[in-house]
C-alpha cells in the first residue's frame, strides 16, 4: 500500500468553532505521528494567527485579509487566495489535501485543480441547512466531479443529510470525531471557579454565538420555573464569541438573571473550563459530532444535549440526558434533576467517559483518516 508522508489541511476561517478545531486537533495528531504537516485558512475571522502560531508545532498560513462578508461570496478576495493557495501547494507538495467546511472545501478543490495532489478528502459537518442554493450547488457539483476523492461525513446523520442534497453514496464515508481525553486539573477548577464567583454548581455550555446554537434557550431555561425557584447557588457559563453577544447579553438582562448568567468570550483554556464546571449543556436547534460535549464526556461530566442525531450518537442510552429541541422548560427541569441529584450525576459522568474511551478518542479518529488516505493513495496508483 502506498504511504503517505505529507498532508495539508484547509479550513476556510480561524475561529473558534466546532471544524476549527477538527482541524487542528487532527493536524497536531498528524504531526506527532511523524507526518509532515501544514494548516491553511481563508482568512483570520478572530485573530487568533498569533497564538495558534505560538501553540502549535506546524506551520499555519492565512491566505487573505478577513472582511466581513467574507468566504467564497466575497469575490474580490478570491482570485488572489487561490493564487496564494496554489504557490503553497506547489511548495509543499502534499500527499493529501484535506479540507474542512464547504466553503474550504469548494476554494480548495478548485485551488488544487491540476497540481497532482493525490488524495483529495472533503470533510462534512452536518450544515447543510444554512447553506445558499448557489453554494450548495456548486458544493455538490465539486464533491461529485473528480476534483474530489471522497467526503467524510463525521456521522450517519451527515452521511445521510448529504445524500439528501444530491451528494452521490458512493463519494462518502463515515469517520466520527475523536478527542483527546481531558484530565483532571484541580488546581485549575479551584483557579477558576474562584475567578468566576462559583459558590454553588456552575453549568458550561461550550460554542460560536449564533443562531444554530440557540445559547438564549439556555439562558432562558436558567430563568425558568425548574430552576427560578432552586434555593441552590448555580451560574451559567457561556464560552464562545460571534455576531449574537449583545443578543444574549440583552436576553440575560431581560430574563433577569445576570447574577446567574456570564458571557466569557473567546477561551482558549476550554480544558480548565471543563474541570470547573459540574454539569456541561448544548441547547444547540443542529449539531454535527460536537467536540466541546466530546471533551466534558471525556472528564466525566453529565452532560445535557438536545435530541439531535449527533448527540444522540454520543450520549448514547444512558451517557447523559436528552431533551426536545427548544424545550425550555423541559432543559431547566433536565439541569434541575441533573444537580439536584450528586450520586446520578457522578455515575452519568462515569458513564459518559466510558463511551468516549471506547469509540471517540482522537487517536481511533486519526487512524481511520490515515487508513483511508493510504487506501486511496494506493488506489491512484494503481490507477
Amino acid at each position: 500500500m502506498a504511504e503517505v508522508h505529507r498532508i495539508l489541511l484547509f479550513g476556510s476561517q480561524i475561529t473558534t468553532g466546532g471544524a476549527q478545531r477538527v482541524l487542528l486537533d487532527q493536524a497536531e495528531g498528524f504531526h506527532s505521528r511523524g507526518f509532515a504537516v501544514s494548516a491553511a485558512f481563508y482568512y483570520d475571522k478572530d485573530g487568533l494567527l498569533p497564538v495558534w502560531r505560538r501553540k502549535y508545532p506546524f506551520p499555519i498560513t492565512v491566505l487573505s485579509v478577513y472582511r466581513k462578508g467574507a468566504g467564497i461570496r466575497n469575490l474580490a478576495a478570491l482570485p488572489a487566495a487561490i493564487v496564494r493557495f496554489r504557490r503553497l501547494l506547489r511548495e509543499f507538495r502534499p500527499d493529501v489535501l484535506e479540507t474542512f467546511t464547504h466553503d474550504a472545501n469548494i476554494l480548495g478543490m478548485v485551488g488544487a485543480a491540476g497540481l497532482g495532489v493525490p488524495v483529495r478528502v472533503a470533510a462534512h459537518h452536518g450544515q447543510f441547512a444554512r447553506l445558499g442554493k448557489g453554494t450548495k450547488a456548486l458544493h455538490r457539483l465539486i464533491v461529485n466531479g473528480p476534483l474530489t476523492s471522497v467526503c467524510v461525513c463525521v456521522s450517519e446523520r451527515a452521511r445521510n443529510q448529504a445524500i439528501s442534497e444530491g451528494i452521490r453514496a458512493d463519494k462518502l464515508v463515515v469517520i466520527e470525531n475523536g478527542v483527546r481525553p481531558i484530565p483532571p486539573d484541580a488546581a485549575a477548577r479551584a483557579s477558576l471557579r474562584s475567578a468566576l464567583d462559583v459558590r454553588g454548581k456552575l453549568i458550561l455550555t461550550v460554542g460560536r454565538l449564533v443562531p444554530e446554537k440557540a445559547q438564549e434557550l439556555l439562558i432562558d431555561a436558567i430563568a425558568a420555573p425548574p430552576l427560578s425557584g432552586l434555593s441552590e447557588s448555580l451560574k451559567l457559563a457561556i464560552a464562545g464569541e460571534g455576531p449574537r453577544r449583545a443578543f444574549l447579553a440583552e436576553r440575560i438582562r431581560e430574563r433577569g438573571v445576570s447574577d446567574r448568567c456570564v458571557l466569557l468570550g473567546n477561551r482558549d483554556d476550554v480544558p480548565a473550563l471543563l474541570n470547573a464546571a459540574d454539569l456541561f449543556v448544548l441547547s444547540s436547534r443542529t449539531e454535527g459530532m460536537p467536540i466541546a460535549m466530546m471533551e466534558a464526556m471525556s472528564l466525566g461530566l453529565p452532560v445535557i444535549g438536545t435530541d439531535l442525531e449527533g448527540i444522540r450518537a454520543l450520549i448514547g442510552e444512558d451517557a447523559g440526558r436528552i431533551v426536545p429541541v427548544g424545550d425550555v422548560d423541559g432543559l431547566s427541569e433536565a439541569i434541575r434533576r441533573t444537580i439536584s441529584n450528586a450520586d446520578e450525576a457522578t455515575e452519568m459522568g462515569e458513564r459518559a467517559a466510558e463511551r468516549i474511551r471506547g469509540a471517540f478518542t482522537l487517536e481511533t479518529s486519526l487512524t481511520r483518516y490515515l487508513g483511508l488516505f493510504r487506501e486511496l493513495r494506493s488506489g491512484k496508483e494503481d490507477g
